[in-house]
């Protein structure tokens, strides 16, 4: 007569299958790699059958793993979301943002003193990263993303519209003269974010202008590296104009050219459903989309 199974080892299980990683399961969990495979394995041997059919460096689901995955994957969650919904309780005041660190460090930290001011009694933490949040084994209530807002079993509300605009500094624009057409701008030096390293192409596409194989300039990691250029070099840089409208209304940073891409992309405040009731959390929503329209 076969045992009971393990529900830590399911759950190791349920891990892993959703991010076909034992390495990336072991960082959800906070255990090792091979503590992650031990597990497994236990479970493959009262199961008599593998679970997953494992290559050199990647994991897939064998037919029976994937038929367990589809049984208890709804389980786990609804477990998952009862925790935490009793370590927190019904009136808990505590609210834990992961937020894109542009959107944190260009929009939102500025702009928290009078959320503060308003709703003293809610502790929110921000937490600035680029790596989508994984409610289910992140300690994250909420999130703000930047993408279509087509998250699975999320509730995401459109903030604003990506608008992506070609900058720089406003001495660069005096010594042109004016604004660069496009033929003249692909010869200046262009700063090339790594993180989306096909978005000058897509700006001059939607622009309606063929860009050339290759394009000069400077490449770094991450928006904020973008703004950092743009403000220090004779560089120009793509950015969304959401999070340089006041430097630009202050003199700070002028367009180096009139063209806006705007792609149906956006930013979003997305969190689980189970979180709907939570009072911190709409109260939160609402200041946010009164900033938003404000601005």
């Amino acid at each position: 007569m076969r045992t009971r199974l393990s529900l830590q080892n399911l759950n190791t299980f349920a891990v892993a299958a959703e991010t076909l990683s034992f390495q990336r399961a072991a960082q959800a969990l906070h255990v090792s790699p091979s503590a992650v495979s031990h597990q497994i394995r236990s479970l493959e041997s009262q199961l008599e059958y593998p679970l997953f059919e494992r290559g050199d460096k990647s994991i897939r689901l064998t037919p029976r793993g994937n038929e367990l995955y589809l049984d208890i994957r709804g389980a786990f969650k609804q477990i998952h979301e009862a925790s935490r919904k009793a370590l927190r309780g019904p009136e808990d005041s505590a609210l834990a943002l992961s937020v894109a660190p542009v959107f944190a460090t260009r929009w939102l930290l500025p702009r928290l003193k009078e959320f503060r001011q308003q709703h003293p009694d809610i502790t929110l933490s921000v937490i600035a990263s680029s790596a989508m949040a994984d409610f289910q084994h992140d300690p994250f209530d909420a999130a703000i993303r930047m993408g279509d807002g087509a998250w699975s079993d999320n509730v995401s509300t459109r903030l604003f519209d990506r608008r992506i605009v070609a900058a720089c500094r406003p001495e660069l624009i005096k010594r042109h003269g004016g604004p660069f057409p496009l033929e003249q701008l692909i010869r200046q030096p262009l700063i090339h974010n790594s993180l989306m390293p096909s978005l000058w192409d897509e700006w001059l596409n939607s622009a309606g202008f063929a860009p050339p194989d290759t394009l000069p300039g400077i490449q770094v990691q991450g928006i904020s590296q973008v703004m950092e250029v743009i403000g220090g070099d004779d560089a120009i840089g793509l950015v969304d104009l959401s999070f340089i409208q006041q430097d630009l209304d202050a003199g700070r940073l002028s367009l180096a050219n009139d063209h806006v891409l705007s792609d149906g992309q956006g930013f979003f405040l997305t969190y689980p459903q189970s979180m709907q009731d939570r009072n911190s959390l709409r109260l939160f929503e609402q200041w946010l989309l009164t900033q938003i329209a404000q601005r």
